[in-house]
């Protein structure tokens, strides 16, 4: 997912509304460029309160194999947003 992509996506989401971002096991994976550059996307729209991020499970892992997951994106909306930024700043 390319960032302007990325970025349409969140400006035009409505509250609630969910992306699958990423299907894999993205640590293990970030070493190629358009993966990394797609999570840092994300993480910077998280960090600026405009989504959360969380992951789901969908396949578990052994010895031979790494578990995939699901990276999913959420809109926020504005009071959860404002909300956020409180816990922010009564933790500096």
């Amino acid at each position: 997912m390319k960032k302007e992509t990325i970025e349409k996506w969140i400006e035009n989401a409505a509250p609630h509304e969910s992306i699958v971002y990423y299907t894999g096991h993205l640590v293990e994976e970030r070493d190629k460029i358009e993966i990394r550059h797609m999570g840092e996307a994300f993480w910077l729209a998280a960090q600026e309160n405009k989504i959360e991020l969380f992951q789901k499970k969908i396949k578990k892992g052994d010895t031979s194999t790494k578990p995939v997951y699901e990276y999913i994106a959420r809109k926020l909306k504005d009071n959860e947003k404002k909300l956020k930024d409180n816990e922010k700043s009564n933790h500096n």
